[in-house]
């Protein structure tokens, strides 16, 4: 009987809190419905180039890719650079992007295919039966990474920033609600301090042990997992600092909306989960593009893809800047919120 009445208790505590019950049920409908069209949204089609006046069967070719065509090979090295082509052909020279294993195997396999096509078409028919004689490995040429590259490293620049991003929120949202709920914030706004120089300063108190931990995860992926990267430790350090800076400034802003640790953590479905499957992890070129703009409103997305572009690509800081200058953005519009959150507590 007394755990009846117990159980009562926390279900009619529960079900008080409208907040908490919402998340129950939207939360997980969000994040299984982004999970199921990413997932379903794999990558199945190969973008390739062709330069110009290159000798390929481009009628053959674009039965197993979307082809085309460019003026010349500078355009292509452009458009695999960009983002917007998997590989070009050039004579006979075959390129592949290089820094997603995934897609790379996909379009060896199509070079591969369209090489022996190929040379089946120009067999006379009694030598059609020496098709296995004909797979002989072609020559790819990796315009990012190598054959040594494993799906891990292309994973690793946005596990990355993930993890930086999740332990960062989880430490300054915590530590700033703790701060609330024993009194210390309530003591500290009744002296001369404006909001401002309040939040300036938890910022800037959680930000030591945020670079520690930032510093510690960057260099254990780096020199213990051992990573591939282009980069030097210090530019991809000053990116993920930044993606730090950026999750600090939004765990101690949604801590203001929180009474307890619990309610916190209701936050993680809405911010922290929904970044870490648009941050990379999951190849998102195939999904609906709802999800790809949606993907634009997280300073993850940006974060994820400036470490992708200096660690995989080999790409510098001016390469990078605008997404640093997004996350910067972001980090300063989250510390202006706070400071105006600030003023249910008292008008300084």
């Amino acid at each position: 009987m007394k755990s009846l009445i117990i159980a009562g208790r926390l279900i009619r505590q529960i079900s008080g809190d409208k907040r908490t019950v919402g998340l129950m049920i939207v939360a997980p409908i969000l994040i299984i419905t982004i999970i199921y069209y990413m997932l379903a949204s794999g990558v199945s089609t190969i973008n390739l180039d062709i330069v110009e006046g290159s000798a390929v069967d481009h009628e053959l070719l674009e039965g197993m890719a979307a082809v085309r065509v460019v003026p010349d090979e500078e355009e292509a090295v452009a458009r695999l650079e960009a983002g917007l082509s998997d590989g070009y052909i050039y004579n006979d020279k075959y390129v592949v992007e290089g820094s997603n294993p995934g897609v790379s195997n996909l379009v060896r396999k199509v070079y591969a295919e369209y090489a022996m096509q190929e040379k089946l078409a120009a067999l006379p028919p009694q030598a059609a039966g020496a098709a296995e004689e004909l797979r002989a490995p072609l020559p790819v040429e990796a315009y990012y990474g190598g054959d040594d590259y494993e799906q891990f490293d292309f994973l690793a620049p946005s596990m990355m920033g993930l993890i930086i991003c999740f332990l960062i929120f989880i430490l300054s949202g915590i530590s700033f609600l703790r701060e609330r709920i024993s009194g210390t914030l309530e003591r500290l706004m009744v002296s001369s301090l404006r909001r401002g120089q309040l939040v300036v300063g938890y910022f800037l108190g959680f930000g030591v042990f945020a670079v520690l931990q930032t510093v510690v995860i960057q260099a254990f992926m780096i020199y213990v997992l051992q990573v591939h990267t282009y980069a030097n430790f210090f530019l991809i350090l000053l990116i993920n600092l930044t993606i730090a800076g950026t999750s600090l400034a939004l765990g101690t802003l949604l801590s203001a909306f929180a009474r307890n640790d619990f309610q916190l953590f209701q936050f993680i479905p809405l911010v922290i989960i929904p970044q870490a499957l648009f941050c990379g992890l999951i190849d998102m070129r195939e999904t609906p593009a709802v999800f790809q703009y949606l993907s634009q409103l997280f300073p993850l997305t940006y974060g994820a893809e400036a470490l992708r572009d200096v660690m995989l690509r080999g790409m510098g800081l001016g390469d990078v800047l605008p997404a640093l200058l997004i996350m910067l953005g972001f980090m300063l519009f989250f510390i202006a919120l706070n400071v105006r959150a600030l003023r249910k507590y008292r008008n300084i």
